[in-house]
C-alpha cells in the first residue's frame, strides 16, 4: 500500500496493528455494522453503517486519535430507530485517508460537507463525541442549513482544553510512558481520561496509538462567539464533570453563549471517557433528544458510490 507523504501511520506494520484493533472494537459492538467507501476531496472515507436501511439517517462523528468503533459504541442505542452513518475521520486509526485535516484551512467542515454530499444528504441530525463534536460545530458555523439538530458529547470546539490539567495529568504521564513503556505507566498515562478502569482492549489501543500513530494535536475550534447564530435547530450538550480536557462547568458556561437554547446535561463524577453506566445515560438522553421534536424530512440526493 502507498501512503501519502506524510502519512499518519509510522509504518505499514503499525497500520496493521491499529486496523486489527479497529476490527476487534467493531466486533464488540452489540449491533452488526456494514461499511462503504466514499470519495472526498481529501481522499477516500470509510463509513460504518448501523440500523435499519430505510430508517431516518443520523450522522455520527467519532472522537479523535482513536478507532471509530470505540466512540460509536456510545451511540449504538439509536440504531433501533435510526440509520447511523459514521465516517472514519481522516488521520484517525481507521480506513479513511491517512492524513490529518487542518482546521485552520477549513478542512474539517469541507470534509464533513463532502461526506454529506457523497451520502446524498442535504439536512440531517448530527451526533458526535469529543473531536467529532468539534467537527460538527465547525460545520454548523459554515453550513447551518445542513445540520437538522446536534447532540454533542464532551465536545471539542466550545472551549480550549484546560492547559494545567493537560500538562500535569496527561502530558507528563504520557512522556513517562514513552520513556518507560510498561503497562503500569500506560494505565497511569491514560487513567485520568477514563471514568471506569479501561478494558484490556482500550489499553491495547492506547498503547498502539502511542507507538504507531502520528497524533492530531490541533483540535477543532473553539468556534467564534457568534459563529452559531444562524443555527436554529435543537441541540444537546453532554458534559463530564471531571473531564480533564473540557470540564463541565467551563464547557457549559460558554456553550450557553454559543447556543442559548441548547439543553445541557452533566455526567456527575465522569471523565472524558464515560463509565458504562454513563454510556447508558448518554444513549437514553440522545434517544429522547432525537424524538423530542419532529425532524424535518431529510431530502436525499443520489449517492455517489
Amino acid at each position: 500500500m502507498h501512503f501519502p507523504s506524510p502519512s499518519v501511520f509510522r509504518s505499514l506494520e503499525g497500520r496493521q496493528v491499529l486496523l486489527s484493533l479497529y476490527e476487534r472494537a467493531l466486533g464488540d459492538l452489540p449491533v452488526q455494522a456494514s461499511r462503504m467507501e466514499i470519495a472526498t476531496r481529501f481522499g477516500p472515507t470509510n463509513v460504518l453503517m448501523l440500523g435499519p436501511e430505510e430508517a431516518p439517517p443520523v450522522v455520527v462523528h467519532q472522537g479523535g486519535n482513536f478507532p471509530n468503533p470505540v466512540t460509536l459504541g456510545w451511540f449504538v442505542p439509536l440504531a433501533r430507530q435510526w440509520r447511523i452513518l459514521a465516517p472514519d475521520l481522516p488521520g484517525a486509526p481507521g480506513y479513511s485517508a491517512p492524513v490529518h485535516l487542518d482546521g485552520r484551512k477549513g478542512q474539517f467542515h469541507a470534509w464533513a460537507l463532502d461526506v454529506l454530499d457523497a451520502l446524498g444528504l442535504d439536512r440531517v441530525p448530527h451526533l458526535g463525541a469529543s473531536f467529532g463534536a468539534g467537527v460538527i460545530l465547525e460545520t454548523t458555523a459554515q453550513a447551518p442549513d445542513r445540520i437538522e439538530r446536534m447532540g454533542l458529547v464532551a465536545p471539542a470546539g466550545v472551549i480550549k482544553p484546560a492547559i494545567w490539567p493537560l500538562l500535569t495529568r496527561l502530558a507528563l504521564p504520557m512522556i513517562r510512558y514513552r520513556l518507560r513503556p510498561t503497562r503500569a505507566n500506560l494505565v497511569a498515562a491514560v487513567g485520568p481520561l477514563h471514568t471506569d478502569p479501561p478494558s484490556d482492549l482500550v489499553l491495547d489501543i492506547h498503547a498502539a496509538v502511542f507507538h504507531h500513530l502520528r497524533l492530531a494535536h490541533r483540535m477543532p475550534g473553539p468556534v467564534g462567539s457568534k459563529a452559531l447564530a444562524a443555527f436554529d435547530g435543537p441541540a444537546l450538550i453532554v458534559a463530564a464533570e471531571n473531564d480533564p480536557l473540557f470540564p463541565a462547568a467551563t464547557l457549559l458556561e460558554r456553550a450557553r453563549l454559543l447556543l442559548p437554547r441548547a439543553q445541557g446535561m452533566v455526567l456527575a463524577g465522569s471523565r472524558h471517557f464515560p463509565s458504562a453506566k454513563d454510556q447508558v445515560r448518554i444513549g437514553n438522553a440522545l434517544f429522547d433528544f432525537m424524538q423530542a421534536t419532529p425532524a424535518i424530512e431529510t431530502p436525499k440526493r443520489e449517492i455517489n458510490s
